[in-house]
């Protein structure tokens, strides 16, 4: 797939090179993927919850740190010691052959004596490792169901793009095709205004027919000036989709004929059943509801006792002159342990907490079923909408088929000279609006294909 996708690149940007782009619906929706700031944005989200799952797994691994720390005392701390020692031992000599009865014996000095050096350096190892904790267990579970989220739903922004990017192209092309068609009434009603101007120089008609006819060419020409200003419009509102400067130019290379056919040709089912479980938005809405499962769950192993090992060595050194070897060297301690922390009463928190979980988790199935209901609705409507849009387009080719015919033999009276310039502008006039309903038809058309596509969750 990434292949095909860099192919797919390196082609545009061959295009652009030379100023202008080549486009079917497929490319255009394949570039507006490529190019779509949300999509890039969904990217981001998984990349993080990737992240986010290294993370929590790292939480229940050893964690080992290490550091050194030197102290120096400016002025090293002192602590004052009484002599009780020294007075002591004259009142047990008191009464004896070494001092007289009445000897006074004197008051307890103190002294000031210090438990430090002036340079102290400690090297320390510690070792930490987490070996239970119920609610690590669940929080590495729903980390791994966030993933699957966050992935899912490119898969939903990938259709909302498909799904505007497609009708921004057809719009376009019906668009243009209104142009053309415009472009060619003008035509044709130029070449009954030269021969009427002909035929009024010969006195044949009245100069009421060729000031008619030059009417009906100003308001074609106006309408055809307009509708060049809104296929600009549309085009620009396609680059916006895909992505594309508005400067720079692109032509649509789709058929809309072919289209067209392809979908009189394909057949469509229009009894078939909504398969739910396919619905991007439906599978979002099973996932929240696993997500909070989930947290009603870490809310119950959080009773549990959680576990934890330790383990710590160091070396220090004081001395006196900090590189003298002949001072005392280093003094190592090592310890092992085991830390259990076991909850006994929170006041009911956590049990709330997980009550409040479990009450979204029924909010998301009452959603549930009314997403359940309104897409058999949408997906009814659309069925609906599809039959009537291929009604439609039947209609309208008729009917335009019909204009068609009537307006050749209108033109042929007009030439033998039995029919009036006023007939003709009107049968150009059923002729313009029969292919416009026409145009209409294609659009409502496939838009309804696309709407019953997306509402089936194909």
């Amino acid at each position: 797939m990434l292949k095909y996708n860099v192919i797919g690149i390196l082609l545009f940007l061959a295009a652009t090179t030379f100023g202008q782009t080549n486009l079917t619906l497929q490319e255009a929706i394949d570039l507006g993927i490529q190019n779509n700031k949300e999509f890039k944005l969904k990217a981001l989200e998984i990349a993080a919850a990737e992240a986010r799952i290294n993370e929590l797994k790292a939480t229940g691994l050893p964690q080992v740190t290490g550091g050194v720390n030197y102290q120096y005392y400016l002025a090293v701390p002192q602590q004052p010691i009484e002599d009780f020692v020294g007075p002591t031992v004259f009142e047990i000599l008191k009464g004896t052959q070494l001092l007289d009865a009445d000897f006074p014996v004197p008051e307890p000095e103190v002294f000031e004596f210090s438990f430090f050096q002036p340079h102290n350096l400690t090297a320390n190892l510690n070792a930490n490792w987490l070996i239970f904790d119920g609610s690590y267990l669940v929080g590495l579970e729903a980390a791994r169901l966030y993933r699957e989220v966050a992935a899912h739903s490119t898969e939903v922004s990938k259709q909302t793009i498909k799904n505007n990017i497609t009708k921004a192209y057809l719009n376009v092309l019906l668009t243009d095709i209104n142009a053309n068609t415009l472009q060619t009434s003008i035509k044709n009603l130029e070449k009954i205004r030269a021969e009427t101007q002909a035929i009024y120089t010969e006195g044949f008609v009245e100069q009421l027919d060729v000031e008619r006819l030059d009417l009906s060419l100003m308001n074609l020409r106006n309408e055809s000036e307009k509708l060049n200003n809104v296929t600009e419009i549309a085009k620009n509102v396609l680059k916006l989709q895909i992505g594309v400067p508005v400067e720079d130019d692109i032509t649509l290379t789709e058929d809309i004929e072919a289209l067209v056919n392809t979908l009189k040709l394909e057949t469509v089912d229009l009894d078939e059943a909504l398969a739910i479980e396919n619905n991007p938005e439906y599978q979002q809405i099973l996932y929240g509801q696993q997500l909070q499962e989930l947290n009603a769950k870490r809310f119950r192993k959080s009773k549990l006792p959680t576990v934890s090992a330790f383990l710590g060595a160091s070396e220090s050194l004081q001395r006196q002159n900090l590189f003298d070897s002949n001072e005392a060297g280093w003094l190592p301690s090592a310890s092992v342990g085991l830390n259990v922390n076991v909850p006994i009463y929170d006041g009911k928190m956590r049990k709330s907490q997980e009550q409040q979980s479990l009450i979204e988790v029924e909010k998301i199935k009452v959603q549930e079923e009314q997403f359940k209901e309104a897409k058999l609705l949408e997906v009814a409507n659309a069925k609906m909408q599809f039959k009537n849009a291929q009604q439609s387009l039947t209609t309208a080719e008729s009917m335009l088929a019909l204009t068609n015919k009537i307006y050749d033999k209108t033109l042929i009276k007009y030439k033998e000279g039995v029919g009036s310039s006023l007939e003709v502008n009107q049968a150009e006039s059923d002729v313009s609006t029969a292919q416009s309903n026409y145009i209409n038809a294609i659009y409502t058309l496939i838009n309804a294909k696309t709407d019953l596509d997306i509402a089936l969750g194909k």
